[in-house]
């Protein structure tokens, strides 16, 4: 199931990070299969999507290039400069 709220997924991914970092079983597994680890942790991609995980390394950084607005309003709002907001962690 999708977590309810962004506070609820961010706690979840927060608990798979944090394992990911101190269990290198359960990181091999997590890049491998991200959809089955994600969902036993409480985290579902939607119907016919999903998920992709990459590690980030001191030489090498992966951003996140969103896919493009399909409705009108979407395609004004982007125009305006309303880029959406991602916190890149560089550590």
């Amino acid at each position: 199931m999708l977590q309810s709220s962004s506070s609820d997924f961010l706690d979840a991914w927060r608990r798979v990070v944090a394992r990911a970092w101190s269990d290198p079983h359960f990181k091999d597994e997590l890049l491998r299969q991200p959809d089955q680890v994600l969902a036993r942790a409480g985290i579902e991609c939607p119907a016919g999507a999903r998920f992709v995980i990459v590690e980030n390394d001191p030489t090498q950084l992966h951003l996140v290039l969103p896919a493009a607005p399909v409705e009108e309003a979407e395609l004004q709002e982007a125009s305006g400069a309303a880029v959406p907001h991602y916190h890149v962690p560089c550590w």
